[in-house]
Order: C-alpha cells, then sequence, then structure tokens
C-alpha cells in the first residue's frame, strides 16, 4: 500500500509533518481532516513521471491524472473555471500576479498547495510560469513552505508578498491571504494602467506642439527675421526672444538629457542605500497627490491584511508583527512599529495608532468605534473600504490635474506661436508699403 508524507497545520495552527499509510491521496486527506490537520502539501513516495521524462520523487499526481477535463471534475474542480494557458507571456509583477491567479485557482477547488504546484508545473504553457512552479513544486517537496519558494525569485515576488503569504501559511488562511493579495495587486495594476492610460494623450500632444514650435522657432522665424531685415524692417521684441530661447534650448537639449540620465541613475542608486530610502520616502509622503496615494494605498494594505489575520483567529501581537512586514515605506514602518509596542504594552490599538499618525482621523474615529463595540474586524473592513474609494478619487484627481495642465501648456504654447506668425506678417507687411 502507497505510503504518503504530509505537512499541515493542526487546530492550534503550529505546522505537523508525518506519513500515512493508505491506498489514495483522497483517503489520506480525509484521515488529516478527521485528525483536526488542515494539509498543506500531501505527497508520495513513489516515483512519478515528469512531463520532460525524468523522474521527480514526491508527486501525487500521475501521468493519467493529467489527461483532459475529467481531471477536474475527480478532483471536484470545474472544467471551465480555470485555465492553464496564459492570454499573454508576462514579466515582473505581472507574472507573479498570475502565478498567484493560478494557485489560488486551484487551492480554491480543493487541491493540496505540493498537488497544485505540480499540476501547474506540467500543464501551464509559458515557460517562465512552468519553470517557477517546477523549481517552487521541488522546494515543498523538500518541506519548504511557499513564502520560503516565493523568496527564492525576489525578482518577482517583493517583501511584502512573501511576507502576506507567509501570514496566510501561519494563521492557516492561505487561501483568504492569496485572494486579498491578488486583489490588492490587481488594484496597483489597474491603477497604474489608469494614469498612463490617463497621461498617455496629454504627453502626445505636448510632444506634438513641442515638434510645431521647435520647427517654426528654428526653421521658419529665422527666415521671418531675414525678409524683414532685407526689407528694412525690424522683428518686433516678443520673436526675437522667441527665437533667443528656441535656439539656446536646442543647443542645451543634448546637455538636458545627458544630465535627466544621470540624475535618474543617481537617484536609483541613492534610494538602494538606507539614507536615501528613508529620504526619499520621506519625500515621497510630502508630495501633494503622490503622497496621498502612497498613505492610502498603504493604509487599504494593512487594515485588509488586519482584518483578515484577526478574522480568522490570528491574535493581536503576532497580526500587528506580520502586517509591519509588509508596509514598503520606512516611515510608515516605523510609525506602525512603534504603535505595535504601544498596543503590546496594553495601550489600545486605536490610542496607539493615533499617537503615532499612521492612519488620518476618519480612520481612527470608525477603528475607535469598532474597539468600543467589539467589532474591530468590521472597522478595518470598512476603513479598507473607504480608503480603497479614497485611492481611486486621488488618482484620478491626479491623472485629470496633470491632463489638463499639459493640455493648456501645449495650446498655450500653440497660441503663442500662432500670435507671433500673425505679428511677423503684419511686421512684413507694414515693411513692404514702406
Amino acid at each position: 500500500m502507497p505510503i504518503f508524507t504530509y505537512k499541515g497545520l493542526d487546530s492550534t495552527g503550529k505546522t505537523v509533518s508525518g506519513e500515512l499509510d493508505t491506498a489514495e491521496r483522497r483517503i489520506a486527506v480525509q484521515k488529516l481532516t478527521a485528525m483536526g490537520i488542515k494539509p498543506i502539501a500531501i505527497t508520495s513516495r513513489d516515483a512519478a513521471i515528469a512531463p520532460t521524462g525524468a523522474t521527480i520523487r514526491g508527486s501525487s499526481i500521475t501521468s493519467e491524472d493529467i489527461q483532459g477535463e475529467d481531471f477536474f471534475k475527480q478532483k471536484g474542480g470545474k472544467s471551465g473555471g480555470f485555465s492553464f494557458i496564459p492570454r499573454r507571456k508576462a514579466s515582473g509583477k505581472s507574472t507573479a500576479l498570475a502565478l498567484q491567479k493560478q494557485i489560488l485557482m486551484l487551492l480554491s477547488a480543493g487541491f493540496p498547495l505540493g498537488d497544485a504546484l505540480r499540476l501547474l508545473s506540467v500543464r501551464l504553457t509559458d515557460p517562465t510560469l512552468k519553470l517557477l512552479c517546477t523549481n517552487f513544486w521541488k522546494k515543498l517537496s523538500e518541506g519548504s513552505t511557499l513564502s520560503a519558494a516565493f523568496a527564492t525569485a525576489p525578482e518577482l515576488f517583493d517583501a511584502s508578498t512573501i511576507h502576506l503569504i507567509e501570514a496566510g501559511e501561519a494563521s492557516g488562511n492561505l487561501i483568504p491571504i492569496l485572494e486579498r493579495n491578488v486583489a490588492f495587486l490587481e488594484e496597483n495594476i489597474e491603477n497604474r494602467r489608469r494614469i498612463l492610460s490617463g497621461l498617455a494623450y496629454p504627453v502626445f500632444v505636448c510632444f506634438i506642439a513641442l515638434g510645431v514650435i521647435l520647427a517654426f522657432g528654428v526653421f521658419f522665424l529665422p527666415i521671418i527675421q531675414k525678409m524683414l531685415k532685407s526689407l528694412g524692417g525690424e522683428p518686433s521684441l516678443l520673436v526675437t526672444v522667441v527665437v533667443n530661447s528656441l535656439r539656446a534650448f536646442v543647443y542645451a537639449s543634448p546637455f538636458l538629457l545627458v544630465g535627466g540620465i544621470v540624475l535618474t541613475v543617481g537617484l536609483v542608486s541613492y534610494r538602494k542605500t538606507t539614507a536615501g530610502r528613508a529620504l526619499t520616502d520621506y519625500w515621497t509622503l510630502r508630495l501633494p497627490a503622490l503622497g496621498r496615494i502612497t498613505l492610502f494605498s498603504n493604509i487599504f494594505q494593512t487594515s485588509s491584511l488586519m482584518s483578515t489575520l484577526m478574522a480568522s483567529g490570528v491574535n493581536t501581537t503576532e497580526t500587528l508583527r506580520l502586517v509591519e512586514r509588509t508596509i514598503g515605506n520606512v516611515h510608515l514602518k516605523a510609525k506602525f512599529a512603534a504603535a505595535r509596542k504601544q498596543i503590546q504594552e496594553g495601550v489600545s490599538m486605536a490610542t496607539a495608532i493615533s499617537r503615532v499618525k499612521y492612519m488620518p482621523d476618519l480612520a481612527m474615529d470608525i477603528l475607535t468605534v469598532g474597539e468600543n463595540t467589539g467589532s474591530i474586524v468590521n472597522s478595518l473592513r470598512e476603513i479598507n473600504k473607504i480608503y480603497r474609494a479614497e485611492l481611486t478619487k486621488t488618482i484620478n484627481f491626479m491623472t485629470n490635474t496633470i491632463t489638463f495642465v499639459a493640455l493648456g501648456s501645449a495650446f498655450g504654447f500653440v497660441a503663442l506661436i500662432a500670435y507671433i506668425i500673425v505679428t511677423s506678417i503684419f511686421d512684413v507687411s507694414k515693411a513692404l508699403q514702406h
């Protein structure tokens, strides 16, 4: 009879492991559930055939298991509810998001984590995602956790995501944590898309306007000046100033371009240092629109994670410790850490967070009411809902403002050029009359 090794969480949230002598993996899952253990990974000692023909130990899914859509019906999933083929080849954050969505879909369908990764490593067609799943499955079969496996790919999974997954594994609530993180990442990508799409048109218009202005100032205005001089006339002061300014800009543009590149590279390098990260994070919070976006994004993320962990039965101390590790801005992280220490000393959560001014007054009022009524989880969810809407509103305001300023500037320059053209024509006409 096959022997299955398992890794799971007991009723206290402690990680346990062992072996079961059963006929099928399904029976092993039933036995573990009866024992009060939530399985994370169940693997067979018998070898399974990998998709490339190599032999890999630790899989409980055979080549027959993964043939056709009957596989999903046998496992309790929906054949039409999951796609093994990504729509496009992704990279960076979109790759991390795509992988987490694939894992979440299988976990929600009832698959243990190890089986989900093993299946994805077989069925995915995207080479990047396929390789990631294969490597992560091997890590899990060696006894590693999913968060530790994600940590081996820091170029894809940032510290915030890794700590979130760690919190989900520690509390035995990986699925709701993944759902929250996927929703957060999707919203970030959507916000970035809205900002870029909102800025695309005004930037395009500004480039066209700048090209017209440069072409007119560098080529056509000098011709008008020469005509006026040959006819005995003098160009107006405005024409002279515009022509000289545009010439100076053209001559200085290579130096401005090189200076911009050097400044950008230097700023990125400086931000990688401890002092640079602290300084740039400090000034980011003080920029009018970007500071509000950073603050609301952090409140949205921390309130979401806190409500999820506390609703899952994780104690307040552990919740705060895990949430603190997910905060990216060092100044906000320091404030949250100061509040956490006060809470550990017996200060109420609302009072401690209010003292360090981590959240705005509205959020603190909601949190205070929740703490007084014993429904702090509901209060955190309400805060999450409010500042999600505030984040969307702020992003829309920023993109609309930039669009208005950019288009206004472009039309202003075009109007200036049109005025110069008209006055130059009048100057030429006067010169011809004399």
